[in-house]
């Protein structure tokens, strides 16, 4: 029964809410944009509501519900908008020939050992990591909204340590904790790291793939040489994001490295390179994934921000889209509001 409750709550929350989120949010986009942009914006919807119930010491129960009814609601309504939908002619797909298989087996082969190792074999300590961890145990078990302190768990007031009580990622965790009956540390540990390092190897296929314009045999190949880079610099390099993907791919700041600021990057070059018609639904996905950074780390106030104004700079004087400055403006606004609120605190 508790296999059955936990499959449930995570199938739920990972796939159903991301994806019909997705279809409400961008109809007509292909499954892959769907699901990256229905994950980010229940994320952004989970930050928000954790920020209310952080400041009003809310219970952590009460926020969860809600969350699960507002993103349920929404994804419900994306999925209903999919099936009424007229159907297109699916377009005849290329083939894969044998050289491709192998590759993709290959790559699947490596994330798979990679996952596998993390999950089963590596552990580290550092009060960092343990302040992550313990933010996800003691929320749960106070019922609040990260209002304990994580070592000793004294109530505390509203931003008692701002940089770590708004990017509220340890609280997923609680919150997926309370829907499967499991315990935070385990999935904060094991389950999630099952789906961080996929998606951070599926966020370098993006990239691989949109510089190598489809085609799969370098798309393939660029992975594997990704995987193989990421392994011997993990090995050789003891603090990297390769590093971080490998031993401790579930704290804030792997996630920043190996998935957002990657992501990021890719919506970028979707804007600059996408025709006018398909532009604003990168631009939509990019607010959403620089919202929900807020929730991820502390390092991405900063960064997000400035990974924004570099590429902005550059982009409005190769295309003069002088137009677009104020999107700039407001995608990053969400990050640089919390890099101001943790230098005045």
């Amino acid at each position: 029964m508790s296999f059955i409750r936990a499959s449930a709550a995570f199938l739920y929350a990972l796939f159903f809410i991301p994806i019909g989120m997705g279809y409400f949010c961008f109809p007509g986009k292909n499954r892959y944009f769907v699901s990256i942009g229905g994950l980010f914006a229940s994320l952004t919807a989970f930050e928000i509501l954790a920020l209310i119930f952080h400041i009003t010491l809310g219970s952590l129960r009460v926020m969860t519900l809600l969350w699960c009814l507002l993103c349920g609601s929404i994804a419900a309504a994306g999925i209903w908008k999919k099936i009424r939908m007229p159907k297109c002619q699916n377009m005849r797909k290329e083939s894969w020939d044998t050289y491709e298989k192998i590759l993709f087996v290959i790559a699947l082969g490596l994330i798979f050992a990679q996952t596998l190792n993390t999950v089963l074999r590596v552990y580290y300590a550092n009060w960092d990591d343990e302040t992550y961890c313990a933010t996800a145990v003691v929320s749960y078990f106070t019922d609040t909204v990260d209002r304990y302190t994580p070592q000793r768990e004294l109530l505390r007031e509203a931003f008692y340590n701002t940089g770590y009580n708004i990017a509220e990622w340890p609280v997923f965790s609680s919150m997926l904790a309370i829907l499967s009956g499991l315990h935070p540390a385990i999935i904060f540990r094991t389950i999630l790291p099952s789906f961080e390092i996929p998606f951070a190897y599926f966020i370098v296929y993006l990239l691989l793939n949109h510089f190598f314009i489809n085609d799969r045999k370098k798309t393939f190949l660029g992975l594997i040489y990704s995987q193989l880079f990421v392994l011997i610099t993990a090995e050789k390099l003891a603090i990297s994001s390769e590093w971080w993907l490998v031993v401790n791919c579930w704290s804030g700041k792997a996630l920043a490295f190996n998935i957002i600021t990657p992501l990021i990057l890719w919506c970028l070059f979707n804007i600059e390179d996408s025709s006018t018609e398909e532009r604003p639904s990168y631009w939509k996905l990019l607010f959403l994934v620089c919202f929900a950074a807020c929730l991820i780390a502390a390092s991405l106030f900063m960064i997000v921000p400035l990974e924004l104004a570099i590429w902005g700079m550059f982009y409005l004087f190769r295309t003069k889209r002088w137009k677009d400055t104020w999107k700039f403006a407001l995608c990053g606004f969400p990050t640089a509001a919390c890099a101001f609120l943790v230098m005045i605190a």
